[in-house]
């Protein structure tokens, strides 16, 4: 399985507190990891402001 498959299946089980948490703490949004780039997925899925 794709890193990027992986890390959304594990963002994914999160609540939504932990996906804002972890959102708050990205500290350079112009070269998001892998997971990073799942947690933004993953909000905008769901809908979470950001």
């Amino acid at each position: 399985m794709e890193d990027h498959l992986k890390a959304a299946a594990e963002i994914s089980k999160l609540t939504d507190a932990q996906l804002v948490a972890r959102w708050n703490a990205i500290e350079d949004p112009d070269n998001l990891t892998v997971e990073q780039q799942a947690i933004i997925d993953e909000m905008a899925r769901r809908e979470i402001d950001f």
